[in-house]
């Protein structure tokens, strides 16, 4: 009898197909990586991170510092999003561990939606009454926004990331 070629279907068929199954099997992966590599480089906010995230990662001890320190205050905030004519209105209630209103803080207020972090919104709070700060704002997304504050009042700095809501309008 004579010796199988390589060519012969002989060869075939006692498995010398299987180097060519694995070959294929790699190149499909490559493929799909490519695939999913181009999809995620075209999604506009795909590649979106903290605005210069390297400057916030150095400074992490000063962050958690700061962070400690509004604790020691032992401020209470609540923060609330709900719509107000053609746009939202950002509503913060500050008040002492006791209870009391905080007034005459300067405050701020920074708004990130996970489908819009490359644009954050930040307003200027105002009081409208004692301890009550609000601000209006054009958001463009219902749903959960990261709500970043930052309230100063003499030597006292409180800084706090919430999360808040802003319902869907119903059509009517």
């Amino acid at each position: 009898m004579a010796a199988a070629r390589s060519g012969d279907p002989v060869t075939w068929r006692r498995g010398g197909y299987w180097p060519w199954l694995l070959g294929a099997g790699m190149l499909g992966i490559v493929g799909v990586n490519v695939v999913m590599l181009f999809v995620a480089a075209s999604d506009a906010n795909g590649a979106v991170v903290e605005a210069d995230y390297y400057r916030k990662a150095v400074a992490w001890d000063a962050a958690l510092a700061r962070r400690a320190a509004s604790e020691t205050l032992g401020w209470r905030d609540q923060v609330r999003l709900r719509h107000a004519g053609r746009g939202a209105e950002v509503v913060l209630h500050l008040a002492a561990a006791t209870g009391t209103p905080i007034g005459g803080a300067t405050v701020e207020a920074t708004l990130i939606h996970n489908l819009d972090a490359a644009h954050p919104r930040t307003l200027p709070l105002r009081e409208v009454a004692p301890g009550r700060y609000a601000g209006a704002a054009l958001l463009p997304h219902d749903g959960r926004w990261e709500v970043r504050v930052i309230a100063t009042r003499a030597a006292d700095r409180f800084e706090v990331t919430r999360h808040a809501d802003l319902p869907a309008v119903r059509a009517r």
